[in-house]
């Protein structure tokens, strides 16, 4: 049998955290500060004070072998002493007496090791709390004889393997029905079986994968499948599905309960946020306030145990779960995730500054594999989670609530210091510089020290200051960002009614993804647009060994005519030249192919324009997404596509109906894109030029063309779907006729259809004349 392996601060967590969950505003230290409050304190012990005491155990309770490891913070074994330091900013008499049990467990596990190893009679286990700001030390110390510990630390062993024993005979469960787990739609599709090789391949080396494919092909299945025969075969231990969107999530679910209606016997687990999931919305996630988190880990065992019965653990089965045992379903998900084989997940949740997938992507040296769907999406949403804004308004607001004192003090020179550089006199409303000028820096820094501090001693003082609280967490993005300053990052400076505004614009997020990702065992990022390769390699921060796929097709050329109307000019500068001729064209379109036709424009603006010159189309419903559209509105122009066929649906290139739409059949015939998608011309578009130009030597290409020729060929693939669908697509742009722009277009379609005309209708010229 193979062995498990445990950290000591695992065990500890399982078999001794009690009462409620507690997550009031306590500021404590980062990570760095953690790190050199344990140095202080180790300055300050003696010689023969060992820091970082590092203990394995090998046992086998119950027959299951297991591997117990960790490191103490510090022994003594001169003094017969084990501690464990815990650094905070508030008095430790304020913290939940549970907080304190737990971590005295951790350290009597600790000392059980230690006193086995070194055959000690009796060892003293010390907690020991610093106060980072104060510099202060609050001991709690007992006794123990090696017998006391030995039951302590069997007890504990003894819980965590019957668990573990139940885990471990699904997990038997599981391999064996992999060992004959049919692909879940009978044959392979043409392109699939070379998909599903490459993932394994990648799998079973680590490595790094691009995959690009068809629309339609079945990629979720393609890419899961292998991966699951992976993990049967002790190639990993873990996969994590990440995608940027709730499509992808909805597939992923779908594909494993497919694999399950097959034979499949895995577990899975979907990661929603919080006020998703929450079953207290407006309560306050402590045991005085939600009634979900009171007695949370008391209860927290039977829900467990539960959960091993649910194998797919979708946010409606994990809120239904915890409704049952009365516990809490957002922190119920992260106790359940150790003992998943498959994490479905936002890339947030593994990319971002702050990512709570880190840790189970590399831990305890279980392998973890990702899955990247639609990685297109990835760089774009990763820029927005490395980039920080701050707007003087809200900084203006926070010092009107606020009394005088030393947090009031604070904002005020917060508020200097943007003033300084607002008054510094820079040309017309704009301003970029390459870093954030020392002066607002030392003001920033100092407002989320006066703030963390006055927390820590009142934790509930300033909470009530919202506009406050808004800065704060601003500002403290701001310093996420400088820490992980690079050559990508720009300091931008605008003005808005003459108040300024500052940015921290990550250009390019390549590099900090390539960072977050690196724990993992192996990597598989997946699409229908993903050309060119190295584009988008560097683009999603993978290196350059990455192995670069394109898959066939299993459709037939002749399943999607598209044709290219190259003679209508839609760059800015001509559209209202050429709109009577576009509005024509359109109209030709829309009474010559029947059923719905969704009509993508480069902006909203241009998609009015062009419905005040098209009017009234006879046999035509016609709708328009609107700018900043809901999610009911998003769902409701869904639904009237899947009840009409009759509806042409104006909509914007890369907006919401772009992309992660599935309409099979007859629920979508054709589709219109004007345009060739390019981000429009700005000062953040203008600075990702400079920058790929200075990398690349192609701006152009980088900044605009590739991202602009990802939402045409995207838009493209909302067509073809299934095997039997049958559906046309109009091109409409002069650069659609320019070798530079055909080549990044899908390469799957025929480009030669000519542009259908109504019986009895005027060719495109007579219409525009009669336009006019």
């Amino acid at each position: 049998m193979t062995e498990f392996t445990v950290s000591v601060r695992e065990l500890a967590a399982f078999c001794f955290r009690s009462g409620d969950i507690d997550h009031r505003l306590r500021p404590a230290p980062d990570a760095r500060e953690g790190i050199e409050g344990h140095q202080r304190i180790y300055r300050k012990r003696p010689g023969s004070y060992l820091p970082e005491y590092g203990v394995e155990l090998r046992c086998n309770p119950a027959g299951m072998p297991i591997v117990l490891r960790g490191r103490a913070d510090g022994f003594d074994p001169d003094a017969a002493l084990v501690e464990e330091i815990k650094t905070c900013r508030v008095d430790p008499a304020t913290l939940p007496e549970a907080l304190t049990r737990a971590h005295l467990a951790q350290a009597r596990l600790y000392a059980a090791l230690i006193a086995q190893e070194r055959d000690l009679a009796e060892l003293e286990v010390r907690l020991t709390w610093l106060h980072i700001d104060e510099d202060r030390e609050y001991p709690l110390s007992q006794h123990y004889t090696r017998d006391e510990l030995e039951a302590f630390l069997e007890d504990a062993l003894t819980r965590f393997s019957g668990w573990l024993a139940q885990v471990l005979a699904l997990r038997v469960a599981r391999d064996a029905s992999l060992a004959s787990l049919p692909f879940p739609h009978g044959e392979f599709r043409s392109g699939q079986r070379d998909l599903a090789e490459r993932v394994y391949k990648c799998i079973d080396r680590g490595g790094r994968l691009l995959l690009e494919a068809p629309t339609g092909i079945g990629k979720t299945a393609a890419v899961l499948y292998p991966a699951l025969l992976a993990m049967g075969r002790g190639k990993h231990e873990r996969v994590i599905f990440c995608t940027a969107k709730r499509s992808g999530r909805r597939s992923a679910e779908q594909t494993l309960e497919l694999f399950g209606q097959n034979g499949y016997r895995g577990t899975s687990l979907s990661l929603s946020a919080k006020d998703r999931v929450c079953l207290s919305p407006g309560k306050a996630c402590h045991g005085d306030d939600c009634p979900y988190a009171r007695g949370y880990y008391d209860r927290l065992p039977a829900a467990m145990q539960a959960a091993l019965a649910v194998p797919n653990l979708s946010q409606d089965a994990l809120q239904a779960l915890a409704v049952e045992h009365n516990v809490c379903p957002y922190e119920l998900a992260w106790d359940l995730l150790p003992w998943v084989d498959v994490v479905i997940a936002d890339v947030h949740y593994l990319y971002s500054f702050s990512p709570a997938l880190a840790p189970a992507a590399g831990d305890g040296g279980r392998r973890s594999t990702v899955l990247l769907d639609e990685a297109h999406n990835l760089p774009e949403r990763a820029r927005r989670m490395y980039s920080a804004r701050l707007h003087r308004r809200r900084v203006l607001a926070a010092r009107r609530e606020l009394p005088a004192g030393p947090v009031r003090r604070a904002v005020e020179r917060f508020n200097r210091a943007l003033l300084d550089v607002q008054k510094a006199g820079w040309e017309g409303e704009y301003s970029l510089r390459d870093d954030l000028p020392d002066k607002l820096q030392l003001g920033l820094y100092n407002l989320v020290s006066v703030v963390g501090e006055v927390m820590a001693k009142q934790p509930l003082a300033l909470v009530r200051h919202t506009a406050l609280m808004d800065v704060y967490f601003e500002a403290l993005q701001f310093q996420r960002c400088l820490e992980n300053w690079g050559p990508e990052y720009r300091c931008e400076f605008s003005l808005e009614d003459k108040v300024i505004r500052v940015r921290l614009n990550c250009l390019d997020a390549g590099r900090l993804l390539a960072e977050r990702a690196s724990r993992v065992h192996a990597a598989i990022a997946f699409s229908a647009t993903l050309s060119p390769f190295p584009w988008a390699r560097e683009s999603l921060g993978l290196p350059e060994d990455t192995v670069c796929f394109r898959a066939s097709s299993p459709f037939s050329r002749r399943q999607l005519q598209v044709s290219v109307a190259s003679d209508i000019d839609t760059r800015y500068q001509q559209r209202s030249a050429s709109l009577p001729m576009l509005a024509a064209r359109l109209r030709q379109w829309l009474e010559a192919v029947p059923g719905n036709c969704l009509l993508f424009f480069p902006s909203y603006r241009y998609l009015q324009d062009c419905l005040v010159s098209l009017g009234d189309v006879p046999g035509r419903t016609v709708q328009a997404q609107q700018a900043g559209e809901s999610d009911a509105e998003r769902e409701a122009l869904l639904e009237l596509l899947s009840r009409r066929r009759d509806l042409a649906l104006f909509a914007v290139l890369g907006g919401s109906l772009g992309e992660g739409v599935d309409l099979p059949g007859d629920l979508l015939s054709s589709v219109v894109i004007v345009g060739v998608g390019m981000p429009g011309l700005d000062h953040d578009s203008r600075a990702r030029q400079l920058l790929f130009q200075q990398r690349y030597g192609d701006g152009f290409a980088y900044a605009f063309l590739y991202p602009g020729m990802q939402r045409v060929a995207q838009a493209i693939g909302r067509v073809v779907r299934t095997s039997d669908d049958q559906g046309r697509a109009l091109l409409v742009d002069t650069r659609f006729a320019q070798p530079g722009y055909r080549e990044l277009l899908p390469p799957w379609w025929d480009y030669s259809a000519p542009v259908p005309s109504a019986p009895g209708a005027p060719d495109a010229q007579d219409a525009v004349s009669q336009a006019d």
